[in-house]
């Protein structure tokens, strides 16, 4: 058996999703702690008029990369891209691009996805389901490929309370490939109206897809040497590339932006059940370390999730949001931070239309008389109104995921086989964590210079604001029942 560390020693890697967050967390990590992979391959498309190539420059001067610039600028050349579309006919490769990738290519980390939860069945079909596919077809004219590494979610079960690391059969029974002929037949707009009739417990064409796609890489087990990472909720970096590095507002990060600005005062959940979120460089090391196990036969599956290791509450996450949103405030601050969770989904479309939109059409009035710019803010508590119903489905059920690959990790760290990695979950405090994502927020969401005591005096104002608004409110009430 080959040593441990010798997979990645002159490896051509190729990554789907390059440009997405876990997907460029991957990247650098793999830059900065194996310099003796080769090459790194990247397929890149033209998005918003700008064309691959300019898009690829702007990519490598991203702020991810700062570290590697300072001390390794030569290790960003060994990145490579393809001028192509995971969504299209052989990624619109054209024949020498696709032709190099598959005579160079030893790894595959498929990470490429949306996971937008309202997204219409078709796409979500399309770039979740068909793109896995057609990149594994692909793989039978690669050579020299050694490894396949499909990035999954742990909520791709949703029908099961209890979900270990192995395959499960799409609920309900789903023929994969009967699933990818009604795509390709099937006219979009009917496709997209049968979502509902064909997800069975699934809430989202998101997860339902994602597990579709699960089936589809099982088929290849006795082809391809694959492994599976399935991760929960993906929130900013715990220590690298930096703490607190965060540069989506996708799923839970999004929200706690919102609460740090005063956006948000009401969620549609349950306070007391676990939120199982998971730091993205646990991800991307769980993601590095599982290549290593990939083998032909059968399929290695990581679990990289946090609640039967080291759980955190609902209402605990909450809590330390307001907390450290309120110390580190963001200027771009509408309201004080202050919310609830509530069970209730007609108390809490009650308190959205009380505490959300009432106060943010005063917002815009105020705004549209007086404001020098016109930035106004019922339509973000419009989008983020969508976003908390969207994951209402999390916030009101919790899952036990098995994590046995936790051990493997543990064994691989403390032989020295990946020293440079850690998965240690035990050693998250979840109070400091919050603080360097709230901080990374304001970082990297927001554009804002970090000081100790930035925007204070704002916050302060807005504080008795709030209080002053309570107690009119109060005094309203009072008057209009007596």
């Amino acid at each position: 058996m080959e040593p441990p560390l010798d997979i990645y020693k002159d490896a051509v890697v190729f990554i789907t999703g390059a440009t997405g967050f876990v997907g460029k967390a991957l990247l650098e990590k793999l830059l900065w702690s194996f310099p003796q992979i080769k090459r790194i391959y990247m397929l890149i498309r033209s998005k918003a008029g700008i064309v691959p190539e300019e898009r690829f420059q702007n990519f490598l001067k991203n702020g991810i990369f700062l570290r590697l610039r300072s001390s390794h600028p030569e290790r960003l050349k060994k990145i490579a891209y393809f001028a192509g579309n995971i969504e299209a006919d052989n990624f619109g490769l054209n024949e020498r691009d696709r032709s190099e990738l598959c005579a160079q290519v030893n790894i595959i980390f498929h990470s490429a996805a949306t996971v937008r939860f309202n997204e219409c069945l078709s796409v979500a079909a399309r770039v979740n389901s068909v793109a896995t596919y057609n990149l594994l077809e692909m793989c039978s004219d690669m050579r020299q490929l050694k490894r396949f590494l499909y990035v999954s979610t742990a909520y791709c079960n949703p029908g099961r309370k209890y979900v270990d690391e192995c395959i499960y059969p799409t609920l309900p029974p789903v023929d994969w490939q009967h699933f990818l002929r009604c795509t390709k037949k099937i006219p979009e707009e009917y496709l997209n109206r049968l979502a509902d009739y064909i997800k069975g417990p699934h809430v989202n064409t998101y997860t339902f897809t994602k597990s579709i796609a699960e089936q589809i890489v099982s088929s290849y087990k006795d082809i391809i040497p694959i492994v599976i990472v399935r991760p929960s909720i993906v929130t900013a970096a715990y220590r690298e590339p930096y703490p607190g590095w965060i540069d989506n507002i996708q799923a839970i990060s999004g929200i706690m932006m919102e609460i740090g600005k005063g956006g948000i005062s009401s969620i549609l959940g349950d306070k007391n059940l676990i939120c199982d979120i998971i730091p993205v460089d646990f991800v991307v090391n769980a993601m590095i370390m599982m290549v290593h196990k990939a083998q032909l036969g059968s399929i290695s599956i990581c679990n990289a999730t946090s609640g039967v290791t080291n759980p955190i509450s609902w209402q605990r996450l909450g809590e330390l949001t307001m907390k450290w949103s309120r110390i580190y405030p963001t200027k771009r601050m509408i309201m004080f931070p202050n919310f609830k969770y509530r069970r209730g989904a007609m108390m809490h479309e009650l308190a959205v239309w009380m505490l959300h939109f009432v106060p943010a059409l005063f917002i815009d009035l105020r705004t549209l008389l007086l404001g020098p710019k016109k930035r106004f803010v019922t339509p973000i508590a419009k989008k983020f109104r969508q976003a908390c119903l969207a994951g209402s489905f999390f916030s009101l059920n919790e899952w036990i995921f098995k994590n046995r690959s936790r051990f493997y990790f543990k064994h691989l760290i403390e032989n020295d086989t990946f020293p440079m990695l850690y998965w240690n979950l035990d050693e998250l405090n979840y109070d400091d964590y919050v603080r360097c994502h709230m901080i990374g927020i304001n970082k990297y969401l927001h554009r804002e210079q970090f000081t100790v005591d930035a925007n204070k005096m704002q916050v302060t104002r807005i504080y008795w604001m709030w209080i002053f608004g309570h107690l009119c409110f109060l005094l309203l009430l009072v008057y209009v029942l007596l």
